[in-house]
């Protein structure tokens, strides 16, 4: 008759106990994401939104993304929010018609965005804008190098000289902050500075 140490049956009824306590940790599935830390796809995300604002959402299959809860409430998210959270997952939507658009944004720059002189005083700081510029004194030629660093790749910016125009097309709080820029360079240029025509220095050459 085979007889056990005591040691070897502590052991052996341990194990159970170990290995219950090496299995990973997975997400409560009663509990709501927001709520357990753990996150929520990004497509949840912008059903949650759409059924407390009503608004109607057309989603590019491109749109994916894990959204950590991290210090937000995910479940009461509501568009402003939204817009920021698709912003830093590199997502842009635009709202016509009734119905939102989200793309991945290096697709923005396409969307129908209605062209302004100047960015609506309600605009959301992620919502996107495209911009015609004017100075008075400075040469938007000489602006671009100077600005365009300070954009996301996925925005636009260029200078159309024969009229000193200034085009951007980014979001909106981002945008305020390029007016505010141009505002004040155009403060402190020579009076009447202006870009010289296109092909006007090679026509000079020739003659």
């Amino acid at each position: 008759m085979k007889t056990y140490r005591p040691w070897a049956l502590a052991v052996a009824q341990a194990l159970p106990v170990l290995a219950l306590a090496a299995e990973p940790k997975t997400p409560p599935s009663a509990a709501p994401a927001a709520e357990s830390g753990y996150g929520i796809e990004m497509t949840d995300l912008i059903a949650q939104v759409a059924k407390r604002t009503g608004k109607q959402f057309i989603v590019d299959p491109r749109v994916r993304a894990l959204v950590p809860g991290v210090g937000i409430d995910l479940a009461k998210t509501d568009y402003a929010r939204l817009l920021a959270i698709l912003n830093v997952h590199q997502f842009a939507a635009f709202e016509a018609d009734g119905v939102v658009r989200v793309v991945p944004d290096a697709n923005a720059r396409q969307l129908p965005i209605p062209v302004t002189t100047e960015i609506p005083a309600s605009a959301l700081d992620d919502e996107l804008v495209t911009l015609l510029l004017t100075p008075k004194n400075m040469c938007v030629m000489q602006a671009v190098p100077v600005l365009r660093p300070l954009m996301p790749q996925a925005a636009h910016m260029a200078a159309f000289t024969q009229s000193n125009t200034l085009i951007i097309s980014d979001h909106v709080g981002n945008a305020r902050r390029l007016v505010d820029i141009v505002e004040r360079l155009d403060k402190v240029a020579p009076n009447g500075q202006k870009c010289p025509p296109e092909g006007a220095s090679s026509s000079k050459r020739d003659k």
